[in-house]
């Protein structure tokens, strides 16, 4: 029995990838809780889980299993929570609680849009009524195009198995050569389905479902988090994670499982996270771990009590309603999330600013003279906009901003160095590389992430939330702008602990601060402007948006914002900068698609003359000028479309993004663009 396929388990390539399971931890108390964290919003959700998460992929996963709730409501539900995160294609996998019977599954790729497969799935809903025991995922592909025959959950080729998968198998090509000369048939091109083949192949050979599983995890090599349904063992999912988060939830009579707990926490709080290395089995009313012990593969023990953490408080809301769209919601809530991110003035007074995840490592973060700023996309504009923030007010001798996709041990800082890492998700896998790279220089490291408990933020076990809210649109906009906010008040706070500030460049800072809800309250007033901007760019092939200074970091995000959501080329560059090669791309009228658009931020500055006589150039070539500008008479006559911001000192120049992001979402829409889901683009990036 099973000698077929332990063939394949002696395989050359046969390598344990488990990460040992770290011990449990208990959770804070009062004396157990030295550094304050639950005080400062970092409570049992950062300290109880494992770090060490190294890739995932950009999916969703839910599971449920119980005796009397319907599987495809809470499946459902589950999916279009985690639709933030991107897909391009959804499905799922049900059964009865008691007695064999076959496996209901339902998949689809997205068709019209990016993003319908859970409305396609939601129209097949009636296919698993009466089912108590399911698991759903959305994909976004990784190997294999989207297809219906790719997307989860994947079966094995006799129908025994159904699985869900998060993560990249690496081996995956070799293992399933294997299977292939054993005479199994494949129906996709992805790696999911090899994990389902080798299971259900083992399972052929004699083995139950929890053998098989441990016996086919110790083949894989690369990340996982998996949930497994077995036709002939019915009640129960099995679940496995190596590299990838998996959350198991504590209901009454219902037990959850979900790649985070967002997707269960209108159903329940209590839960635990899998640590790497680590297979349980979940029934309706419990969850065993299988000890990675090898003399005792069948063997299962109840977690204990102490890994029982409480998920956050997420307000969740299924739909953007009254909106259209979340991307408009949230560009909209910006003025109440900035305040959330000041902590409606609890982290920030008239002179002084307290952050307390800082506080608690103060002696640590003050030996910092040199800081790198490690971040992707839009966090890594908003880094740039903080980097500048704290050379102006001396917060340390040098800071320097790199993508982290770049960065290398090299750059990091040698001496008195430190890291910083921002991350609106909390799992960008190549911020989480650059942790990884940390370890080796042992610098001090902290974190901004908006995920409460996220990868990140358990990993850097130091730093400031953004306090920002669930952002649903998968292009970021509140949490661009908090993350800028929290970069400013993470400036003020190392400038005022060094022993040589400058009180008034400080105290600037402070008072723009203070003022921001405000102000983009007003800047907000600009919508009717922008949308008639929006009108004269829907002929146009390209765009550019320039900045200088603090507007530089604006004009990258600015550019970005509209390439992501409307698909028009974008680039965002300095100043003086088109003079420097793009001028060879600016057309006027004559031009096949019109004059070509420029975006010009021109503040009331030491940059504001370079930056009119940038405008009077581009100008000059007949380009079509739009003037975002704190002070519109030093701009008459510059300008075919002229719009008004407030000024407010240091943090004017991010005034300027509302507009930007109001283009945006107005021409996305004129375009018939779902702003809410771009095409190819996921929430958090973690593959790489």
């Amino acid at each position: 029995m099973l000698h077929a396929s332990r063939r394949l388990l002696r395989a050359p390539a046969l390598a344990r990838t488990f990460v040992a399971p770290m011990a449990a931890r208990t959770l804070p108390t009062a004396a157990a809780d030295e550094h304050g964290w639950a005080k400062y919003g970092l409570g049992a959700a950062l300290l109880m889980a494992g770090v060490g998460l190294s890739q995932a992929d950009n999916c969703g996963i839910v599971g449920v299993v119980s005796k009397h709730q319907e599987a495809n409501s809470f499946l459902l539900e589950g999916l279009t929570i985690l639709q933030n995160r991107g897909y391009d294609s959804a499905g799922m996998a049900t059964s009865k609680h008691d007695g064999a019977a076959p496996i209901e599954v339902t998949k689809f790729a997205s068709v019209q849009g990016t993003a319908d497969s859970i409305n396609l799935l939601r129209q097949t809903k009636d296919k698993h009524d009466g089912n108590t025991v399911g698991i759903a995922h959305t994909r976004w592909a990784t190997h294999g195009g989207k297809t219906d025959e790719n997307s989860h959950p994947h079966m094995d080729m006799n129908k025994r198995v159904a699985v869900v998968h998060n993560g990249t198998i690496t081996n995956y090509n070799e293992i399933k050569n294997e299977l292939i000369a054993e005479g199994v048939t494949f129906t996709s091109q992805t790696d999911t389905e090899v994990i389902a083949q080798l299971i259900g192949h083992l399972m052929g050979e004699g083995a139950d479902s929890l053998t098989a599983t441990r016996l086919a995890l110790e083949r894989l090599e690369g990340t996982w988090g998996l949930c497994i349904m077995a036709r002939d063992e019915p009640g129960k999912v099995i679940v496995a994670r190596n590299g990838s988060p998996l959350c198991i939830g504590y209901g009454s009579n219902s037990m959850y499982i979900a790649s985070e707990t967002t997707a269960f926490s209108r159903h329940t709080k209590r839960f635990l996270s899998l640590q790497d290395g680590e297979v349980a089995v979940v029934k309706c009313d419990s969850a065993e771990l299988n000890p990675q012990d090898d003399n005792n593969e069948g063997t299962l023990q109840r977690f204990p009590t102490s890994r029982l953490g409480t998920a956050p408080d997420v307000k969740v809301r299924l739909s953007p309603a009254p909106f259209p769209h979340w991307t408009i919601r949230e560009i909209i809530e910006q003025p109440k999330a900035v305040a959330s991110a000041l902590g409606y003035g609890g982290r920030v007074s008239d002179d002084h600013v307290y952050l307390g995840g800082l506080e608690a490592e103060k002696d640590k973060m003050l030996k910092i003279k040199h800081l790198l700023i490690s971040a992707c996309g839009t966090s890594l504009n908003a880094a740039k906009y903080g980097a500048k923030l704290m050379r102006t007010l001396g917060s340390f001798d040098t800071v320097a901003t790199e993508d982290a996709a770049e960065t290398t041990n090299e750059r990091l800082p040698r001496h008195d160095g430190g890291l910083l890492v921002v991350s609106q998700s909390g799992e960008t896998k190549d911020v989480h590389r650059v942790l990884q790279l940390q370890h080796a220089q042992d610098l001090p490291m902290f974190s901004v992430v908006n995920a409460v408990g996220s990868l990140i933020a358990r990993t850097t076990r130091c730093g400031v939330y953004l306090n920002a809210g669930r952002e649903n649109a998968v292009a970021s906009t509140k949490a661009f702008v908090t993350q800028v906010t929290v970069l400013g008040l993470i400036a003020a706070w190392f400038a005022q602990n060094r022993a040589e500030v400058n009180r008034t460049k400080l105290d600037e800072l402070i008072q723009s601060l203070h003022r921001l809800p405000i102000t983009i309250g007003m800047a907000l007033r600009t919508r009717a402007i922008c949308a008639d901007i929006a009108d004269k760019l829907m002929p146009s092939e390209h765009l550019f948006v320039l900045g200088k200074g603090y507007a530089e970091p604006i004009a990258y995000e600015g550019a970005l914002k509209i390439k992501e959501i409307t698909y028009l080329h974008a680039e965002g560059y300095s100043g003086g900068a088109l003079k420097h090669g793009p001028f060879a791309l600016i057309e006027g009228k004559e031009g096949q698609f019109g004059p070509t658009p420029i975006i010009l931020i021109v503040l009331d500055d030491e940059h504001g003359q370079l930056m009119k006589t940038a405008a009077e150039e581009v100008r000059a070539r007949g380009a079509y000028t739009i003037i975002i500008t704190d002070n519109p008479a030093m701009c008459d006559g510059l300008g075919d479309a002229v719009i008004p911001i407030p000024n407010n000192g240091p943090m004017t120049a991010l005034l300027a993004s509302v507009p930007l992001q109001l283009i945006a979402y107005e021409l996305a829409v004129k375009r018939g663009i779902n702003p809410d889901v771009p095409r190819n683009l996921a929430k958090a990036v973690t593959v790489d």
